[in-house]
């Protein structure tokens, strides 16, 4: 005997919803082959689904193109770090700024290692300490840093911890979206498994090729095992 296959998609769910509600337009509740207060319950629900599915998947794709613009800034701020800690090193070993100014950046001067630059926290971190420190040297009297000036930093900067909070907040949205979305794809699981088994219920009598058949009409789904095929 072939054996009903729930739907595990969205689209697969939308589709046996759709059916089921569009077999009965035109006919008299009596007529209907399951409850009326479930098929009033799917009417209302389909347009909720389908629309919820909908800003998920251009939530998903902006949240990608969010995610892509997040990924340049971190190589970014992590070039312009890299490059004013070894410009900052290479005017100390000049004689153009004292050694123990390491100290305004939170470097050691034994370190010859740049710092790790591997995480967003590690990121935000070094470019805090090297922006302080560099307003706290100028201050004192030292000479701006040069190529890069500080000011590029600390652009490339603020534009990192503004696109980093935004991705987080929206990864937060994100995470909220789906849990929403796993609670009615539960619902239209439901709702098809209580249609289909009404269905049946209603065609029980029939032989059981012709259940099959108006069972099909409402959208339920059977396969057929491979040997049961031929």
């Amino acid at each position: 005997m072939p054996y009903r296959r729930l739907p595990n998609t969205d689209a697969a769910r939308t589709r046996a919803l759709t059916k089921a509600i569009n077999i009965t337009l035109g006919l008299h509740p009596d007529d209907v082959a399951f409850d009326y207060k479930t098929l009033t319950r799917a009417k209302f629900f389909i347009e909720t689904f389908k629309k919820s599915i909908s800003l998920q998947r251009a939530d998903n794709a902006h949240y990608v193109e969010k995610n892509s613009e997040l990924a340049h800034l971190q190589r970014q701020i992590r070039m312009y770090i890299t490059h004013f800690i070894q410009v900052l090193t290479m005017s100390i070993q000049r004689g153009e700024i004292a050694a123990d100014s390491l100290r305004y950046y939170g470097l050691d001067a034994h370190h010859k290692k740049l710092p790790l630059l591997k995480t967003d926290e590690e990121l935000l971190l070094w470019g805090k300490q090297l922006i302080d420190g560099e307003e706290a040297r100028v201050q004192e009297g030292g000479t701006p840093m040069s190529n890069p000036r500080i000011a590029q930093l600390k652009v490339n900067y603020d534009r990192f911890v503004i696109h980093l909070k935004s991705t987080q907040f929206k990864q937060g949205k994100k995470e909220n979206a789906g849990e929403y979305i796993q609670s009615l794809r539960k619902e239209a699981d439901e709702l098809i498994l209580e249609i289909w088994n009404s269905v049946e219920r209603t065609f029980a009598h029939l032989p059981a090729e012709e259940k099959r058949k108006r069972a099909e009409e409402y959208g339920v789904c059977y396969v057929f095992r491979p040997y049961e095929k031929q």
